[in-house]
């Protein structure tokens, strides 16, 4: 009986340790996507209702560019939560889907079930600029 109760407790004790590595090594959005790989980027931005779709190729290098060279980590369940500020569409060439989630700020990112924060420089307020200038 004690064999089985440590064996529980050996396994309880690995998944935990498994689990804490895996939510706090640093998550890269994005990952393995080229730029050139999007073929538009679909941008809905919650405070204003406004939606727009970027196409131009330098804009798409950018954004990619910029989401992938930030290492994000995770910072709490988002899941309940509702509201945002640019939900962004990722579709490749052909036209299918390739990633979406949602940016609130220059240091947070929402992909259910977890808000991801960084030290900053994400390209929120290239955004805001790209925004102005589709909606006009």
């Amino acid at each position: 009986m004690k064999k089985i109760l440590l064996f529980i407790a050996v396994i309880v004790v690995c998944l935990a340790a498994v689990f804490a590595v895996w939510y706090f090594i640093p998550t890269t959005f994005l990952n393995g996507t080229s730029s050139s790989d999007i073929g538009k980027i679909s941008v809905m931005d919650g405070n204003t209702g406004e939606s727009f779709e970027i196409t131009e190729a330098e804009e798409i290098s950018y954004i990619v560019e910029n989401i992938q060279s930030t290492k994000m980590k995770k910072d709490g369940v988002s899941l309940g939560y509702s509201g945002y500020t640019f939900r962004m569409t990722f579709y490749n060439t052909a036209g299918a889907e390739k990633e979406s989630f949602i940016i609130n700020s220059e240091t947070s990112i929402r992909k259910d079930p977890f808000f991801y924060r960084c030290d900053g420089g994400l390209c929120y307020d290239y955004l805001a600029e790209l925004e102005e200038k589709y909606t006009e």
